[in-house]
């Protein structure tokens, strides 16, 4: 009887750790932005403070978004911009993804027409996706800041 009882709780023991492993890691997206902020000095960008600031600037449904941080510059001729969003599911991580696409390409094309300087920071840019992690960072230091964002997310 023992022994059963032994074997029993080995099983689940073994299963609760597995579970434990595949499960899907949370990040908090916050503190991924105060590490990007702080690794290389974006600090005087502005705070979208609610999901319905998704929507005003990125046209994203808040319905699709399970949590964000973003940031972006309000000097008009200088483009930088960080945003993290956590989509509730892969289908609305598509749409996040789609959505962030079209406010690149629309940046990009008010560069060629105002800041042509601008033009090849935005060119270099583009959305990533890491499971249901949506981002999009326009910035002249856009290969370390998603080097930095993909580590975390990991």
């Amino acid at each position: 009887m023992k022994k059963i009882i032994c074997v029993v709780l080995a099983v689940l023991m073994m299963a609760a750790a597995l579970t434990a492993c595949g499960g899907s890691k949370s990040v908090d997206l916050k503190t991924v932005m105060t590490g990007v902020n702080t690794a290389f000095g974006l600090n005087d960008l502005k705070t979208l403070e609610n999901a319905e600031d998704l929507n005003r600037y990125y046209q994203i449904n808040t319905e699709d978004v399970k949590s964000f941080a973003a940031e972006h510059s309000t000097n008009a001729s200088v483009y930088t911009e960080v945003i993290l969003i956590e989509a509730k599911d892969a289908t609305a991580a598509g749409n996040i993804k789609a959505q962030l696409d079209a406010h690149l390409a629309t940046q990009l094309g008010d560069a060629k027409s105002y800041h042509a300087d601008q033009v090849a920071v935005l060119e270099a840019c583009s959305t990533q996706q890491v499971g249901n992690y949506v981002f999009l960072v326009i910035s002249d230091k856009f290969a370390d800041i998603v080097s930095n964002i993909q580590g975390a997310l990991k």
